[in-house]
């Protein structure tokens, strides 16, 4: 009895004739969703398994040793470029010269940098190319560095010798950095 109540409520609800049917498309569909999923899983388990089957340590020694001159190439081209920006400065500063504003600015930090208690002042930093022999004579010191000069560091050095020296200001001049273990930046450093 209680089995045609079932029955005819199914019937009465028009689920009864579709509910087999329906059940077994519905299961249908799963079954082939999962063997889809299944045959995916599979496939890239043979992929990795390849993948793995492939490398070994001398793979890997490969891979860490492109890695290598992946890095040293990039910073060869990087230093190249830092190398080339330079060149370019320097020509740059051959071609400038020490215009009045700029001379007077300098003296008005050198003024300020007293002012402070400091004894000295850098009037100008400059790259040691600038100079006719790379800032050989600088570091050495020789002296007759100041001959050496091009640029503004010529002005600033020419300005110095014929305004502030017969004031009794000194200069110095010195190679400020070594990068790779030659010459970079050099300055001229006013003194009092």
């Amino acid at each position: 009895m209680f089995g045609l109540a079932l029955r005819r409520k199914a019937v009465e609800t028009g689920t009864a004739a579709s509910t087999p049917a329906k059940r077994g498309d519905d299961r249908a569909r799963e079954a082939e969703a999962s063997a889809e999923v299944l045959a995916r899983i599979v496939r890239i388990s043979d992929e990795v398994a390849a993948a793995t089957a492939a490398l070994d340590a001398i793979a890997f020694r490969g891979l860490a040793e492109a890695h290598a001159d992946a890095r040293r190439a990039a910073l060869h081209a990087e230093e190249e470029a830092r190398r080339e920006a330079r060149r370019i400065r320097v020509a740059q500063l051959r071609a400038e010269r020490l215009d009045e504003d700029t001379w007077r600015t300098k003296l008005e930090r050198a003024l300020e940098a007293a002012a402070r208690g400091e004894k000295e002042f850098l009037l100008i930093r400059f790259p040691s190319e600038l100079c006719e022999d790379g800032g050989r004579m600088i570091n050495a010191p020789d002296p007759g560095w100041p001959e050496t000069l091009r640029g503004p560091a010529a002005d600033v050095y020419a300005r110095w010798r014929d305004e502030l020296r017969p004031r009794g200001f000194g200069l110095a001049a010195r190679i400020l950095e070594f990068p790779g273990g030659f010459p970079g930046d050099a300055g001229l450093t006013l003194t009092w």
